[in-house]
C-alpha cells in the first residue's frame, strides 16, 4: 500500500504516522496552496483504490480521508489532527471513499457535541432525568397490561428534552451506561414505591447494546431490584431486534437466567432488522413489539395490513404475545385488534405521563373501549 502512494519529484516529504487501527496521519509542513491538499487526497483515494497482491491474492481497499490546514482549522498539531479526525468521519458519513476538507459547520457540530456531553455529565450529578410511563393495553378489553418507563431530560435551559435529542451522543460517550443504571435503579424503586401502595404493575425498560456490553449489567440490575425489594416478575427488559440478533452466547445466557428469575423478556421495533427465523425460535423471549413503520398504514393500505396480519401471525407462532407500538389513531388499533394484535401502546391509548398522572389515569373507570 505505502509503495503506491508516492510524491511527486522536488516536493518535500511528508511525515507519515499511525495513530490507531486503521488511521493514518500525513503532515505536510508546507504546500504551494490550499486546493494541492484536495488534490494529494484525491491521488492518494486513486492509489489506495488500485488493486494489489498479498500473498498471490488480488486485494482492493479504500479510504475516507479528512483535511485541516494551518492556520485557519488550528494552530498546534493536536488542534489539526482533531479538526482533520472529524473531517475523515465527515467523509465516512457522506459515503466513504471521499476528501472532505474541515468546516465551520464541522467546528460548530463539534462545538455543539462536546457541550452535549458536558451537559450530560452535569445532568446525572444534578438529577435532571426523570422517567415519564406510557400504557400497554390489552386489544380486546383495554386492561393494563403493563407501561413502558421512558426517559426524560429536564434540561436547566431547554426544558424537557426527549431521548432522541441526546441518547445519540450518550452511546458515543459510554455515558449511556451511567444513565441507564439510573433508569434500571429508578424503575427498580418505582416498582417496589407501587407495591407499598397496592399496585401491581410490570414496568418495560429499554436496554441499549452499550448496557449489555457491560459485564456488570445483570448483576447491577439484580441488585437494583434486589435492594429496592422488587419482584422480578414486574419487570420487563425491551432489547432491540438487530441486538437480539447479534448478541452473544453469554448475553443471551444472562438474558434467559434473568427471564428464569420471572423477568419478562420483549424484542422492540421489529421489523427493522434482519431476523434469522431460526435464532428467533431459540430466544429466551416473551413478547414481540412490532415497529411503528409496519403499523403505520396499516388503515388505508391492504398490503401494509397483509404484511402486519403475517408478521403477528409468525409471533404468536414463536409461541410470543404481539404488541403494537406506536397507535395513532382508534383505526389503526380496531384493525390490530382484529388482525390478532394482543397488546397496543401509543398516543391514541395515552400519551406519556409523569407517575401521579399515570397512576390517576390507571385507577379511572374508562381507559380504553375498544369495538369489540
Amino acid at each position: 500500500v505505502a509503495d503506491g502512494v508516492t510524491m511527486p519529484p522536488g516536493s518535500p516529504p511528508p511525515l507519515i504516522g499511525r495513530l490507531a487501527g486503521d488511521e493514518f496521519t500525513t503532515f505536510f509542513s508546507a504546500l504551494s496552496d490550499p486546493s494541492e491538499a484536495a488534490r494529494i487526497g484525491r491521488g492518494v483515494l486513486f492509489a489506495l483504490a488500485e488493486p494489489f497482491d498479498l500473498s498471490g491474492t488480488e486485494v482492493t481497499i479504500g479510504a475516507s480521508i479528512g483535511i485541516a490546514l494551518r492556520p485557519q482549522h488550528g494552530e498546534s498539531l493536536t488542534d489539526l489532527m482533531r479538526a482533520a479526525d472529524a473531517a475523515m468521519y465527515h467523509a465516512k458519513a457522506g459515503g466513504r471513499g471521499r476528501a472532505e476538507h474541515f468546516t465551520e459547520q464541522l467546528a460548530a457540530q463539534i462545538a455543539e457535541r462536546a457541550a452535549l456531553e458536558s451537559d450530560l455529565r452535569e445532568a446525572l450529578d444534578r438529577d435532571e432525568f426523570t422517567l415519564v410511563f406510557q400504557p400497554q393495553v390489552g386489544a380486546e378489553d383495554g386492561r393494563i397490561v403493563a407501561a413502558e418507563a421512558l426517559l426524560r431530560w429536564r434540561h436547566p435551559r431547554d426544558g424537557l428534552r426527549l431521548p432522541g435529542s441526546f441518547l445519540e451522543r450518550a452511546e458515543e460517550t459510554g455515558l449511556i451506561v451511567e444513565i441507564g443504571e439510573w433508569v434500571v435503579h429508578t424503575v427498580a424503586e418505582t416498582i417496589a414505591r407501587w407495591g407499598r401502595m397496592g399496585i401491581e404493575q410490570r414496568l418495560a425498560v429499554n436496554v441499549s447494546p452499550r448496557q449489555l456490553d457491560h459485564a456488570t449489567f445483570f448483576r447491577r440490575l439484580r441488585e437494583a431490584m434486589r435492594a429496592a425489594n422488587a419482584p422480578a416478575h414486574l419487570l420487563e427488559l425491551e432489547i432491540s431486534e438487530t441486538l437480539a440478533m447479534h448478541c452473544s452466547s453469554e448475553v443471551l445466557d444472562a438474558v434467559a437466567a434473568l427471564r428464569a428469575d420471572g423477568a419478562t423478556i420483549a424484542i422492540d421495533d421489529f421489523g427493522t432488522g434482519y431476523s434469522n427465523l431460526a435464532r428467533l425460535r431459540s430466544l429466551p423471549i416473551d413478547r414481540i413489539k412490532l415497529d411503528r413503520s409496519l403499523i403505520e398504514h396499516i388503515a388505508d393500505d391492504a398490503d401494509a395490513r397483509s404484511i402486519a396480519h403475517a408478521v403477528i401471525g409468525l409471533i404468536h407462532g414463536l409461541g410470543c404475545e404481539a404488541v403494537g407500538e406506536g397507535i395513532e389513531s382508534h383505526a389503526q388499533a380496531e384493525i390490530l385488534r382484529i388482525i390478532g394484535c394482543d397488546v397496543i401502546q401509543g398516543y391514541a391509548v395515552a400519551s406519556p405521563m409523569d407517575e401521579d398522572a399515570f397512576i390517576s389515569w390507571s385507577q379511572g373507570e374508562v381507559r380504553w373501549a375498544s369495538a369489540g
